[in-house]
């Protein structure tokens, strides 16, 4: 069997790559290999295990057959695992035009695809889609699209591009993901990758606000496993999502506050005291909670998450903390770059 897998060699796909390899199955690659994205796109290319064709998804010309297997050596795919997306909440803000057109036309063009070839397509959009959150409250797979971003309006759009399609459709949601291999560089996909280079400069990490708004962290190895699983086990047209594709939230089903995942982070590291500051300011298209019910997944038999946040957490600083990575004030310009555009508020000195 040969997999397409869009975003392939980015930090999501090598974990999904190397698993449907591990089945005895063929994958290639659809990447566009941004520097945003990969440091080393020349390493991100030799650490995939299969063919690599670098193309926009957002290009129609990119999703020909005959130049995604241009040496005939896979002949026909026989699933598509959708992952290539622009992902920077902040960035969506005033990027929008950039987000609509991957977000949205890059999963049209994905779906278009499959559904031509007659084949299952597993799509990754995010909890995005759901915006702000209760704090004692998981989200359900049936809870309103109320999106706080422009990257959460165009991953429901995106949805939205799918639910026609003649074709096996799976759609999952995940919350924050983390794990080895996510970029240290990139100052638009998460807080982590920012406390590493803090921890390792010998700084304080700072919390936005008073640290109680919590996140669900999930290892990207139980993300990869759930999509594995939605590929190779097709959804029932008489199951819980009913007509359209199924719907499957990604999770750990437990909340982790700031304050806890600041103590995680430096948990992972060589530091024996870490202090935290607060900074009173908040971001457009930040939200106060968020948390995933697992419920369906129980429901259809799909696996469970393995990793606690905490571990996840830990995991990943241990593993950075010798890798090459962004100083901390790529975040600190990233932070300046919204307030300058009237995407913040607040931002007095960290307390």
């Amino acid at each position: 069997m040969s997999i397409l897998i869009t975003g392939g060699c980015g930090f999501i796909g090598q974990y999904v790559a190397r698993r449907i390899v591990a089945q005895g199955h063929e994958v290639v690659a659809l990447d566009s290999l941004l520097p945003q994205v990969h440091l080393d796109p020349v390493a991100s290319r030799q650490a995939f295990p299969g063919e690599v064709v670098e193309g926009d998804v957002a290009d129609a010309a990119a999703w020909r057959l005959d130049r995604l297997d241009a040496d005939g050596g896979f002949g026909e795919f026989q699933g598509v695992i959708h992952l290539a997306a622009e992902t920077g909440t902040g960035q969506s803000m005033y990027e929008a035009d950039r987000y609509h057109r991957v977000n949205v036309g890059g999963t049209r063009l994905a779906g278009e695809f499959a559904a031509a070839a007659g084949i299952p397509l597993v799509a990754l959009s995010s909890r995005a889609v759901y915006g702000d959150g209760a704090p004692d409250r998981a989200t359900t797979e049936e809870d309103p699209h109320n999106w706080v971003s422009v990257y959460g309006e165009t991953k429901s759009q995106g949805e939205t591009e799918l639910v026609k399609l003649d074709t096996p459709v799976t759609i999952i949601r995940p919350q924050n993901v983390v794990g080895p291999g996510q970029a240290l560089h990139n100052p638009y996909t998460g807080v982590l990758a920012a406390f590493v280079a803090r921890l390792r400069e010998d700084k304080a990490l700072v919390v936005y606000g008073d640290g109680t708004q919590t996140r669900d962290f999930m290892h990207v190895d139980d993300l990869a496993a759930l999509i594995v699983w939605s590929l190779l086990n097709l959804p029932d047209p008489a199951g819980p999502s009913g007509v359209g594709p199924r719907i499957l939230n990604a999770g750990t089903g437990t909340r982790t506050t700031l304050l806890e995942l600041a103590a995680y982070a430096a948990e992972g590291s060589p530091r024996e005291k870490v202090p935290v500051e607060h900074l009173a300011v908040t971001r457009a298209g930040d939200i106060e909670h968020a948390c995933a019910d697992l419920s369906r997944l129980r429901e259809v038999g799909a696996p469970l998450p393995v990793w606690s946040s905490r571990d996840a957490i830990v995991e990943f600083v241990r593993w950075g903390w010798d890798r090459p990575g962004a100083d901390s004030a790529v975040w600190d310009d990233a932070l300046e770059e919204l307030s300058a555009r009237g995407l913040t508020a607040g931002g007095e000195e960290p307390s």
